[in-house]
Parts: C-alpha cells; structure tokens; sequence
C-alpha cells in the first residue's frame, strides 16, 4: 500500500517531463494508447543510434563480439556509423584511434564484423529493433517467409496469420517497413553482403512433437532455453513466446514467469518440466559437469573443463 516517505521540500524545482529529446533536440511524442514518450526522430537521434547498434551487435541479435557501448559512442560521435549498415563498411584506418585496441585487437573486431554476415535470418530481424518483435517472434517470421524481403512486402493479415503472432506485432512490422529509410537500410545491408534469406533448413531429428506448440517459461536444469526451443523443432515441435488456446503444453523451470503460469492454469493447458520434456523424446538429460579436486589445480597441472 502507499505510504508517506517524507515531505517535499517547497524550495526545490519541481520536476517538469522533457517536452524535447534531450539527445537531438526533436520534440517528443506519446503514441496512442500508450503512457511513455519517444523521440520519432529514429533515423538521426544520436543517441537512439548508438543503442540500435548496440541491440545489432547483441548476443542474441548478431552476435558480434567485442563491439559493445563505448565502440557504438566512438563509431556515432565520430561519424563513422549512421545506421548498422555502416559497420561492415568500417577498416583498419577507422578503428586506429579506438582507446584499447591494439592491431591485433583490431583484427578481431573485424574479422567479428565480417563472421556476422551469414547469422540466421532470425537474428537478423531481431537486430532490426522492431517494436515488439522478439526472438521468438523473429523465428516465427523466418520461419514462415523465408527472406527480409518476402517479410518486408507481407501485409499486415499475412503477418497476423502466421502462429504465434498477433496483431500488434503485425501492424508494427508493418510499420517498420512503410518507413523508406528502413527499406534502404535492408538494401544497403544486402549490398554489404549480410544475408538476408533462409539460407539452409533445420535437419529434422524426428516428428515426435509434430502439430505441438510450447511455450518456456523459468530457468530449465540443463538446458539453455535458446537448446530447448532448438530441440522442440528438431523434433517437429513449435515455440511460442506466449500461452494461448493454441499451446499444447507450458514448460516450466525454476523461477517461472507468473503470467504464463497462470495463463496456462486458467486455459487449462498441461505442464511439463525438462524431464518430462525429454521422455516424450526418448532422450536422457545432458549430464552435470562433474567437480573437480582444486588439489591439482593448485599444483600447477593442467586440466581441460568441458563446461
């Protein structure tokens, strides 16, 4: 319940909301139906740049190592990037007054650059930054069309249409690609060399979960959540990011989330834990790494961790 914490001290300004992007200067705007404000001003805004390239560059977008913030701050600040496109086209030459990076370093940065041109579709249109569109919606969407074009032209029904997504995702991705500097930045990413299509399909394990939706929800014993999706879909299976009519089961770990706990509880929806997971599989749980005497270690031998 509220409580009073103190009293305000009647001599002190009283805090006013920015009526301006305090980065650029562009006045701010509330969407309708929503509370927070945003500076529109995606395409230039300074600072709004310099977080897409860090969301491009993320471990479950690109997954482009050794780039993060202060490199993003460095490559904005000095021109060198104006939309994520442009890190592929950066050199030697740019990188050379980078603080900390010697030409080794340099080298690998690069060589990260030019690795993250062939990830998945998937997670190229997580790096996009579309409103709302996470991982496992950005599976959906490739999965469904194929390439960032076919996505691109698709209409908002077509969107809608595909498992696991809902209108507001639809009308966003929409949105994204009704703005002509978003249509150019896809082609200059293309003409850059990053993939932009489905480039090889999913060896099928097996069809044991074919016509079955999951949803994951808590941290599972011993797999990563990103090993449990891909084993569902080996095996026929689909993910979903969230529990409706049409989920056939909610696998849970430890600390579940309580909105798909209690979605799937009023919808009557089975739940199921990892082992029960991998029963329905025929699989054994990957083992637990195994403790290991530090009394070696401390005399000076050499062990190799399979971690």
């Amino acid at each position: 319940l509220p409580r009073v914490v103190g009293a305000r001290d009647r001599t002190r300004r009283i805090w006013a909301l920015p009526r301006v992007c305090p980065a650029c200067g562009t006045p701010l705007e509330r969407p309708d139906g929503e509370v927070a404000y945003r500076c529109p001003n995606f395409g230039i805004c300074p600072a709004q740049l310099v977080r897409r390239v860090e969301h491009w560059v993320s471990r479950g977008a690109m997954d482009i190592v050794g780039l993060g913030e202060r490199q993003a701050q460095f490559f904005v600040e000095r021109g060198l990037v104006k939309d994520v496109a442009d890190l592929y086209r950066l050199t030697k030459e740019d990188l050379k007054d980078l603080e900390g990076y010697g030409e080794k370093k340099i080298a690998n940065l690069l060589s990260a650059i030019e690795e993250s041109k062939n990830r998945p579709l998937s997670r190229l249109i997580t790096g996009l930054g579309i409103r709302f569109v996470g991982e496992v919606a950005a599976q959906a969407l490739a999965e469904h069309f194929g390439s960032l074009d076919a996505l691109a032209d698709a209409t908002e029904e077509q969107i809608d249409a595909v498992d696991g997504i809902g209108p507001a995702i639809a009308q966003s991705v929409v949105q994204f690609f009704s703005v002509p500097a978003n249509r150019a930045l896809i082609q200059k990413l293309k003409d850059v060399g990053v993939q932009t299509a489905v480039q090889a399909r999913r060896v099928q394990a097996s069809d044991a979960l074919a016509g079955k939706t999951f949803v994951i929800t808590g941290t599972l014993p011993s797999l990563t959540r990103e090993q449990a999706e891909e084993l569902i879909k080996s095996h026929g299976g689909k993910v979903a990011g969230s529990v409706s009519k049409k989920t056939s089961f909610l696998v849970i770990g430890a600390e579940p989330g309580g909105t798909k706990l209690s979605k799937a509880q009023e919808l009557g929806v089975p739940l199921l834990d990892e082992a029960g997971l991998l029963e329905m599989l025929g699989e054994a749980a990957p083992a637990a790494p195994q403790e290991l005497d530090e009394e070696p270690l401390r005399q000076g031998q050499q062990m190799a961790l399979d971690l």
